[in-house]
């Protein structure tokens, strides 16, 4: 069975997504990058060599969310919960309908790359999980080649979440590889990050506020 990539997306709704950066640029800017960061990752990340999976929240929203996004292989509402419950969720979802890699992103990190996806999954031939950290002490990706418990109890949206998931790993005995560290879009300071992106939205690379 081919690996299943589910990237984890919100609904295109003002004052419903990056709220952090909303707070300096206003709803309206924090929706026009919310929808080109989601949109991007997307088509970095169709491939053949997967199934590309999304997650999508609010689970009424799937027809205002699939029109940002463009096609996936499958489209699977979130439940309601914290995010560990929802991770979790997702990857049983996957993992019941057979073995084989699955790989849990967001929309907030734009390095992220078929490439990356591919070194995931060149791990995760040998390793139980593969980790991909974020700059913010969070994670961009994390790969998992079996079911493992990694999801409870995480203190989400914090600076220690990679740490709670290296811990976890270890006390469930599993091996598992670190891909580089890359920068989430969370805050506004996270925006010097596109300067390189012509496609990015132009008034990233002037003043904000």
């Amino acid at each position: 069975m081919r690996p299943r990539v589910i990237v984890f997306a919100r609904a295109p709704v003002p004052g419903q997504v990056k709220t952090r950066i909303a707070r300096v640029i206003g709803d309206a800017r924090a929706l026009e990058l919310y929808r080109w960061c989601a949109a991007a990752v997307l088509a970095q990340l169709r491939d053949p060599r997967w199934a590309l999976w999304v997650a999508f929240t609010p689970a009424d929203q799937r027809p205002l969310t699939e029109a940002t996004l463009g096609p996936a292989d499958r489209w699977i509402a979130q439940p309601d919960g914290d995010l560990g419950v929802r991770l979790a969720a997702a990857a049983a979802a996957a993992f019941a309908e057979g073995d084989g890699p699955v790989l849990l992103v967001g929309t907030d990190c734009v390095a992220l790359t078929a490439e990356r996806i591919s070194e995931a999954l060149a791990q995760l031939a040998t390793h139980d999980a593969a980790l991909g950290p974020a700059h913010d002490g969070g994670y961009y990706l994390l790969g998992l080649a079996r079911p493992l418990p990694l999801f409870e109890g995480v203190a989400w949206s914090t600076a220690t979440v990679a740490d709670d998931t290296r811990e976890r790993l270890r006390r469930a005995g599993a091996t598992w590889a670190e891909l580089p560290p890359e920068q989430d879009l969370d805050e506004v300071a996270d925006l010097t990050s596109l300067a390189h992106r012509p496609d990015a939205p132009a008034w990233t690379r002037g003043p904000l506020g």
